[in-house]
């Protein structure tokens, strides 16, 4: 387990836990986008919902994928504050994805595929489980 940032036992942090995929092909990452955000492809885990599901589902939703195969890379603990000050921890797994040729509409209207290149993405992901997450997949590309 990847710990980033400090618990302070005198903080009550808001709790999620996530999964996002990270797949490369050509040379480009796979993203989504969202307003001005860019992010993984993931998102929070539902009750009831395996990792695997969850990150089959909100390729689909999200971004039009369909996974063929994934491998697990990590699991990061973060302790970080939120854009509204919030303090939050973040249970994150993180996955090496492959896609189907199929890409289709994302389900949901508000989000969208984008593709970069890594250096662009390290520049352009903000979370800091994400910068972390694209760290420990280059290790094993």
């Amino acid at each position: 387990m990847i710990l980033i940032g400090e618990k302070n036992e005198n903080i009550k942090y808001d709790f999620r836990e996530t999964v996002f995929g990270i797949c490369l092909r050509n040379e480009e990452l796979y993203l989504t986008k969202k307003g001005d955000d860019i992010s993984l492809i993931g998102g929070g885990i539902e009750s009831n919902e395996t990792e695997e599901a969850t990150l089959i589902r909100e390729a689909l939703e999200e971004a039009g994928l369909e996974i063929i195969a994934m491998n697990k890379i990590c699991d990061i603990d973060c302790y970080w504050k939120t854009r509204d000050n919030r303090d939050m921890e973040s249970l994150t797994h993180i996955y090496r994805i492959e896609i189907s040729d199929k890409i289709i509409e994302p389900l949901e209207l508000e989000s969208k595929l984008v593709k970069m290149s890594i250096n662009e993405a390290k520049n352009q992901l903000k979370l800091p489980y994400h910068k972390q997450a694209l760290i420990e997949f280059l290790k094993n590309k």
